[in-house]
């Protein structure tokens, strides 16, 4: 993981990592702490303790405790608002992971800046997502909020395996599947607003 030296290959992979965690906290966390027990990538020094026994059996709990909570839906949404701090947390130490090669007061400094302020953006864009969705969980009996916590799992799920492709695969290759679905979300967001925005016939 030579490339990992790069500030930019770096960067965009804990922001990828700390977007993931946005969206939720505890799936990025747990994958790079399996990957690490399982000594398939090398964590700094500094972040070692997460790929302990320890660190991933407490992962592992949270998540599926996160997952279930989830599905609850009045639950779930008050679960997300206050999940924000920790979003900041662990956006921050996935942030931190690829900069480890760095000067530690630049490894943190910019994971909190970047990394933790990016997790609690998205932590609160998906929090308000979840509650202007409502309605339309109340109306489906329920199923709305079911699709809706698989699309998140799914959400962040690829966001952390695009942060993986950079990783493994070279940047260039995963930059241009971030750029291609970044396209979409915004393609997809333009047309809705601009439905939305349409006055309604009388």
């Amino acid at each position: 993981m030579g490339f990992m030296n790069e500030p930019i290959v770096a960067v965009i992979v804990g922001l990828l990592l700390a977007l993931s965690a946005g969206v939720r906290v505890t799936l990025p966390l747990l994958a790079v702490s399996l990957l690490a027990h399982e000594h398939e990538i090398t964590l700094p020094q500094n972040v070692a303790w997460l790929g302990s026994d320890g660190s991933l059996i407490l992962l592992g709990v949270a998540f599926v405790a996160e997952t279930v909570i989830h599905f609850v839906p009045a639950v779930g949404t008050h679960l997300k608002a206050l999940q924000t701090p920790l979003s900041f947390v662990g956006g921050t130490l996935l942030m931190a992971i690829p900069l480890g090669d760095h000067n530690p007061m630049y490894q943190w400094a910019l994971a909190g800046a970047v990394g933790g302020t990016a997790a609690s953006l998205t932590n609160l864009g998906v929090t308000g997502a979840r509650v202007a969705a409502a309605p339309a969980n109340v109306a489906s009996v329920g199923v709305f909020g079911i699709i809706w916590n698989c699309l998140e799992m799914v959400v962040s799920f690829l966001l952390a395996a695009i942060g993986g492709l950079c990783v493994y695969f070279g940047w260039i290759v995963a930059g241009f599947v971030f750029v291609s679905l970044l396209t979409l979300a915004l393609v997809v967001g333009v047309r809705f607003f601009a439905r939305r925005a349409e006055p309604v016939a009388s």
